[in-house]
């Protein structure tokens, strides 16, 4: 018995997986509701609404390219902990492209800037005492 109930769920979950797309960021869509008449019938649609803030958003981070770091065109230094730790993995090494979503030529700077850090000693190198590697 709690076969069958429990294979509506699944189907259910799968095809709503299915359907549903996946994004990064939250999409607000304000829509707008408007109605009209054609030949004795009611129509009554919702028209997506441009958002009055358009101008002020980033660049979709849907786009193939989107890298936060040439959007924003911040001036990181080694000494900004904080957002170089985002970029990290407990353990101290730095985390993949692919995972991060930065270009190539960011990535390559915020790789050497973790190194830079960590050779001052502002974030930890969890590597093993009796490793030789070198922060």
């Amino acid at each position: 018995m709690s076969a069958l109930l429990r294979f509506p769920h699944k189907t259910l979950v799968s095809n709503v997986l299915s359907i549903r797309t996946l994004t990064t960021t939250l999409v607000n869509r304000i829509k707008e509701i408007q109605q009209r008449q054609e030949n004795n019938s009611l129509i009554i649609e919702g028209v997506t609404k441009v958002s009055p803030r358009a101008d002020n958003m980033l660049k979709s981070a849907c786009v193939e390219k989107f890298c936060p770091e040439c959007t924003l065109g911040l001036d990181i230094k080694h000494t900004d902990v904080l957002i170089l730790s985002q970029y990290v993995r407990s353990d101290g090494c730095m985390l993949p492209k692919r995972i991060t979503g930065l270009c190539h030529r960011q990535q390559k700077k915020i790789g050497t800037l973790v190194t830079m850090a960590q050779k001052a000693g502002l974030m930890p190198n969890l590597a093993p005492t009796n490793s030789k590697r070198d922060p």
